[in-house]
């Protein structure tokens, strides 16, 4: 969507109540997400803590040197000093080439970062945490395998997991590893946070 239609649609949801806000640094909105939200806080209409934003961490930063830089750019566009929920997009971290947001190689393909280290990526979200800039940090298309390894070291668990989930795509493996008692606290935080947008 243009800057416009994305204005447009914003002003809309808040008008009609919409109180959550899910981008990313990938989907290129936070700037246009930040000019209506500077807008509705200066009008009054809405305080920051109204809302639950979320945002996301880009591939091109899965590393414990980059998440700080890349979250504050998301900050800096969507012109607030905190979001309620900071995930990694994903778990397969790209190489960062400049200020390529999707980086590919000669042939056309991705160009993957196979130093990729979760475990120290997630020191690197709880910094975040730490420093206020994140109330709340989480994954995004994360496998059982890839949860578990984090969870297993995490000083501030996951406050959630966001994957596609559908009746053609159901994954079943991923819901029941979730579903299992070691999990629990994680299901209620994440049920805390759906209940508070």
């Amino acid at each position: 969507a243009s800057n416009e239609e994305i204005e447009t649609s914003l002003d809309a949801a808040l008008e009609a109540g919409y109180r959550h806000i899910d981008t990313a640094f990938l989907y290129g909105n936070e700037a246009a997400i930040g000019k209506v939200l500077k807008k509705w806080f200066d009008s009054k209409k809405l305080k920051r803590e109204d809302l639950f934003i979320v945002t996301k961490l880009p591939h091109v930063g899965n590393s414990f040197e980059r998440v700080e830089k890349y979250l504050k750019r998301s900050l800096e566009a969507l012109q607030l000093s905190y979001v309620d929920l900071y995930l990694i997009h994903g778990a397969i971290g790209l190489q960062e080439r400049g200020d390529e947001i999707r980086p590919l190689d000669e042939k056309g393909n991705p160009l993957l970062d196979m130093k990729t280290d979760h475990v120290s990526l997630w020191k690197g979200m709880e910094a975040q945490v730490d420093a206020g800039r994140a109330k709340a940090i989480g994954l995004s298309n994360f496998n059982a395998r890839q949860i578990k390894r984090i969870w297993s070291s995490a000083r501030i668990k996951p406050a959630n997991l966001q994957v596609e989930l559908n009746v053609y795509f159901q994954q079943r493996e991923l819901t029941a590893y979730l579903q299992s008692p070691r999990h629990h606290d994680l299901r209620l935080r994440s049920n805390r946070i759906s209940r508070a947008t």
